[in-house]
């Protein structure tokens, strides 16, 4: 198969899955951050998240495409655009993540809104997100405006050239390899409120003991995040590839009533919205979801599932008709078992996950550290994935549901996010006119440029 056409054939497969019908073999996705790349890649991950280049990063890729044997470009695209900017957070003297002595970057427990502020975070997140709780993460900023000034700018600028960097890279790897693309502007992303509100503001610890004493404060703090989640995961372009990702971690943690009552109604509720805009969504579901599978049935049909634990067999008996289903398999095999073991892994999970559709083969989460996999046990395991999935019956549904028929419109309950730092250019013209009609759209495009190149302010 020329490459033009394998491009065709994985794009086809992921098409026939995400539009509800069974595709020729179900697709296979490899799942490996940028820092076991570079670790594979034999270089050191301490010095290279401080001196990326095009080409350096383009020997990465090549090095880690030795292993991966899937179909989508998507491991490639999404694990650079999160990669950590060591440069950006040392001018910013981030607490947030902490880099250790291998060169990997930790997320330690910390608080930055204290339960007596709950009403000023009710009153505007973004605010006090950016004024606040960013500035207690970034203690660099807690100067003069015109010291922090210069400072943003350093690591705002940091971040661009990171990301023009790598992504200038992927997309060439992308198109290299023969991958799975989504169109470009239609993937967006967010996070339930309840973990934007517990991972970068209250903690895990202080939000447990919140539920008990101050609910209703919890509850509106929630509320008040809705319009900026949904503003988040909007993008430019919809089409019925392209999903609003949404990566979860709080859920599991709670009991079920808690569950029902703080986590539940605006998750959901932010699916069904991007659901009204014709926008699917993919979502992470970490820890293990097999207690919430009736509620799992309430989301827009053909969501995008990757679960991190539970019984394969329960999600396939419960949603598995409604919804498309990866994940389950445990990476820790990929470390500890023999290339056989391992092997037989997969058989067992596809014999159960991929009968009548809506499947494809990933890993329980994602490799964050070479020694997470045995690179031998990986490349076995996805080549067995992608030799063995084919189906008898292409082109047939794998699904009754209809995904419109199964939204609900729930935008008309929240305002439209009105950002207190970036004013759209309709209202910034009337501040600093252009001198006539012919200049106005080039001030705009020279505008929406450098608004979207500094207005980095991602509360997530």
């Amino acid at each position: 198969m020329s490459n033009t056409n394998l491009k065709e054939y994985r794009t086809k497969l992921y098409t026939d899955l995400y539009a509800g019908i069974i595709p020729d073999r179900f697709p296979v996705n490899d799942d490996i951050s940028l820092e076991p790349m570079i670790q594979y890649a034999g270089l050191d991950l301490r010095k290279v998240q401080y001196e990326y280049t095009e080409e350096l990063v383009t020997q990465i890729l090549d090095k880690i495409m030795e292993v991966a044997r899937g179909d989508s470009g998507d491991f490639i695209n999404a694990k650079l655009s999160f990669a950590r900017n060591a440069t950006a957070m040392m001018f910013s003297r981030n607490t947030a993540f902490i880099m250790n002595d291998s060169g990997f970057f930790q997320h330690p427990e910390k608080s930055t809104m204290s339960p007596d502020e709950y009403d000023e975070f009710i009153e505007n997140p973004e605010k006090f997100i950016v004024e606040k709780s960013q500035v207690r993460f970034n203690p660099a900023y807690d100067t003069s405006p015109i010291k922090a000034a210069f400072i943003y700018f350093k690591a705002a600028t940091a971040r661009n050239d990171q990301m023009a960097t790598l992504g200038s890279a992927a997309r060439k790897a992308v198109e290299k390899y023969q991958l799975f693309s989504y169109v470009p502007g239609t993937v967006g992303g967010t996070d339930p409120p309840f973990d934007i509100l517990t991972d970068f503001n209250r903690g895990f610890t202080q939000i447990n003991m919140d539920l008990r004493r101050r609910p209703e404060k919890v509850l509106a703090a929630i509320e008040a995040l809705m319009p900026y989640c949904i503003y988040y995961q909007k993008t430019p372009l919809v089409d019925n590839n392209g999903p609003s990702k949404i990566m979860t971690h709080m859920g599991v943690f709670l009991n079920n009533k808690d569950f029902d009552k703080f986590y539940w109604p605006t998750f959901n509720e932010l699916c069904h919205i991007a659901g009204e805009r014709g926008q699917h969504i993919q979502i992470l579901a970490e820890g293990n979801w097999e207690r919430f599978t009736d509620q799992l049935m309430d989301l827009p049909a053909l969501t995008r599932f990757q679960f991190e634990l539970g019984d394969p067999k329960h999600y396939k008996d419960t949603i598995g008709k409604k919804h498309i289903l990866g994940g389950l398999y445990p990476i820790t095999m990929l470390r500890t078992d023999s290339k056989e073991k391992c092997i037989d892994k997969a058989k067992e999970l596809i014999d159960i996950m991929a009968p009548g559709g809506n499947f494809y083969f990933t890993l329980d989460r994602t490799a964050l550290s070479i020694n997470d996999i045995n690179p031998v046990n990986y490349r076995a395991v996805m080549e067995y994935a992608v030799n063995n999935g084919k189906y008898d019956n292409p082109g047939q549904k794998a699904t009754d549901y209809v995904f419109e028929d199964t939204v609900i419109n729930y935008s008309h309950k929240y305002p439209e996010f009105k950002s207190n730092y970036y004013i759209p250019w309709e209202e910034y013209k009337s501040l600093y006119p252009p001198v006539n009609e012919e200049v106005e759209p080039l001030m705009r495009a020279q505008y929406e440029k450098y608004s979207a190149m500094f207005y980095d302010i991602n509360i997530i």
